[in-house]
C-alpha cells in the first residue's frame, strides 16, 4: 500500500497544525493536528482490510477471441472485470497487459470502475504484425480509497496466449513428389499384452485371464487358446530441429527454415494430443542452442512451441549476406528502452534467441544425435528436421541413430526447391531433385529410419510436371 499526493498534503497540514499549536501555545491547533494523524491512521487501517477483500473478491476475465492468428491479422480482446458489493470502496482500474512485438492503440484497454460501479468491460483490437508465440502479460490493477490517501497495485494471473503463424505455407510430405498422409501416426509397443489390436493366438495358461479366451479357436481346435494383442503406447519423441545459417534460403516468410519450423511444430502438437512426451533440441551453425527435455505436461509443449516459433537462422559469414551478430547487437542498444511500435517489433529480431547451450566440435547434428541419446535415452522415436545441404552430415548423424539401436523419422527440405530460379532452369531443378531423392532412398533403406521430404508443393509440381511427359516420375 502506498501513500498518495493527497496524504503527504494531509499529513502537512497535521505537521503546520502542531507546530502552530506549539508557537501560539494553543492547545486547540494541537488537538486538531493530532485527530488529523488520527483519522490518517484510521483510514490506513480501513483501507488496508478493503485492499486486501478486494484482491480476494476481484474477478478478471481477459481473452482472445482466438489463440491462434496469421501473421499481418488482428483479434479482438476482451477485459472484463467484477467486484462484488461487499468490495466496493474507492474507485478501480484495470489495465491489460500487451506483450512485446504485437501492435495495440495504448487507448481502450483499461476498465474503469467509480466508486459505485461493479462491473466493467472493454474490448480492444490486437495486431500481430510478426510470426511466434505471444504471452500477454497479467492485468494490472491499481485501487485507491474514497479520499484518495491511499493505493494498491498488483497483478492478477489469467492472462491468454496467441501463435500466429505466418501465411499458410504449400507443404508437401511425402517421397519423390507423392504426399505420405501419415506422418506421426499411430504407435504401439513392442511388448505384448491387453490391447485393442489381435497380434496373434497361443495356448492358455493358468494366469492367463478367463476374459481373453478365443472361443472359437478353442471349438475348432478343441484346447483353450488366448488372444494375444499388442497395446498402444506414449512414445517419447525429440525433435532435432537444424537452424543454422543456410535454412535462409528461400523468399521471405517461405524459407527452409520456415517449413522445417511447421512441421516441427505440427508433429510436437499431434505428440501432445496423443499424450506422448516431447521434447526439443536445436542446433546452429556451432552447436546446440537449446534443449527441452521430453514432458507431457502442457508447460512442456509450450515451452517447445515458443522454441520453435523463436528460432532464426544463427549467423554464419557464407549464408546469403545475413546480418552479423555485432550489428544486430549495436541496433539493440540503440533501441533499448524505446516503447514505440517500430522498436518492440524489432527487438524480436535484434535479440540473441541463438545462444548456444553447447558448442561441439563436430558436425552440429551428430552432436545433438549424441546428447540425445546420452540426456534421454535411444528408446521413443528421434525426429530430425533439416537440409539436405550437408548430406555427409545427415548420413552421420543418421549412422549414429542406427548404430545406437534407435529410431528416427528424417524430414529433409531439398535445397533445390528453394534457391532462386525462374522456368528456363527446372531442367536443372529437376536434376538437383533426383539427386535428392536418390540420396533420400539411400538414407530411407537404414534399418527404422524413415527418410520424407518437405517441399513447396507448387514449385515441386512444377518441376515434376515439366518432365513427367518425357521421363516419367522420379527414378
Amino acid at each position: 500500500m502506498e501513500v498518495t499526493d493527497r496524504w503527504w498534503a494531509t499529513a502537512g497540514s497535521g505537521v503546520v497544525l502542531v507546530v502552530l499549536g506549539v508557537l501560539t501555545e494553543r492547545p486547540i491547533l494541537l488537538l486538531a493536528g493530532a485527530g488529523l494523524g488520527a483519522w490518517l491512521l484510521g483510514v490506513a487501517g480501513v483501507s488496508s482490510r478493503e485492499f486486501t477483500r478486494l484482491g480476494d473478491r476481484l474477478e478478471i476475465a481477459y481473452a482472445l477471441e482466438a489463440d491462434t492468428a496469421i501473421v499481418g491479422t488482428t483479434r479482438s480482446a476482451t477485459l472484463a472485470v467484477r467486484r462484488p458489493t461487499a468490495a466496493t470502496m474507492g474507485p478501480v482500474s484495470v489495465r491489460a497487459g500487451t506483450p512485446p512485438g504485437v501492435a495495440v492503440d495504448s487507448e481502450g484497454r483499461t476498465v474503469e470502475l467509480g466508486p459505485d460501479e461493479t462491473t466493467g468491460e472493454t474490448t480492444f483490437d490486437v495486431e500481430f504484425p510478426v510470426a511466434g508465440r505471444f504471452v500477454f502479460p497479467s492485468p494490472r490493477i491499481r485501487a485507491t480509497d474514497p479520499f484518495g490517501l491511499y493505493r494498491v497495485q498488483f497483478t492478477r494471473s489469467g492472462s491468454p496466449t496467441a501463435t500466429v503463424r505466418a501465411e499458410t505455407l504449400d507443404i508437401r510430405i511425402g517421397r519423390g513428389g507423392r504426399r505420405s498422409h501419415s506422418v506421426y501416426g499411430q504407435h504401439r509397443s513392442t511388448q505384448r499384452g491387453p490391447g485393442v489390436t489381435t497380434h496373434g493366438i497361443r495356448e492358455y495358461t493358468p494366469t492367463d485371464d478367463l476374459s481373453r479366451i478365443d472361443w472359437k479357436t478353442t471349438a475348432r481346435l478343441a484346447t483353450a487358446y488366448v488372444r494375444e494383442t499388442e497395446r498402444e503406447t506414449d512414445r517419447r519423441t525429440v525433435l532435432i530441429v537444424d537452424h543454422r545459417g543456410v535454412m535462409a534460403a528461400g523468399d521471405p516468410g517461405e524459407t527452409m527454415l520456415d517449413y522445417a519450423r511447421e512441421v516441427a511444430t505440427s508433429v510436437a502438437r499431434t505428440a501432445f494430443e496423443h499424450n506422448d512426451p516431447i521434447g526439443l533440441y536445436t542446433t546452429g551453425d556451432q552447436g546446440l542452442t537449446e534443449t527441452i527435455d521430453p514432458g507431457t505436461t502442457v508447460q512442456a509443449f509450450d515451452r517447445v512451441e515458443t522454441r520453435l516459433y523463436e528460432l532464426v537462422p544463427t549467423d554464419d559469414p557464407s549464408t546469403y549476406g545475413r546480418r552479423s551478430a555485432d550489428r544486430a547487437r549495436r541496433l539493440a542498444t540503440r533501441i533499448e528502452g524505446d516503447d514505440s511500435r517500430f522498436a518492440r517489433v524489432l527487438t524480436r529480431y535484434v535479440g540473441d534467441p541463438n545462444a548456444y547451450v553447447r558448442r561441439t566440435r563436430g558436425h552440429p547434428l551428430v552432436g545433438a544425435v549424441r546428447a540425445v541419446h546420452s540426456r534421454v535415452g535411444t528408446d521413443g522415436l528421434l525426429v530430425i528436421v533439416a537440409s539436405d545441404h550437408d548430406p555427409a552430415g545427415i548420413e552421420q548423424a543418421v549412422k549414429s541413430v542406427v548404430r545406437a539401436g534407435g529410431r528416427a523419422l528424417v524430414m529433409l527440405t531439398p535445397r533445390c526447391l528453394f534457391d532462386p530460379t525462374d522456368l528456363t532452369d527446372l531442367d536443372d531443378v529437376y536434376e538437383r531433385y533426383r539427386a535428392f531423392e536418390r540420396f533420400r532412398r539411400e538414407l530411407d533403406a537404414h534399418p527404422r529410419v524413415t527418410v520424407l521430404e518437405i517441399a513447396p508443393g507448387t514449385r515441386l509440381d512444377a518441376v515434376l510436371t515439366q518432365r513427367r511427359a518425357d521421363r516419367g516420375t522420379v527414378q
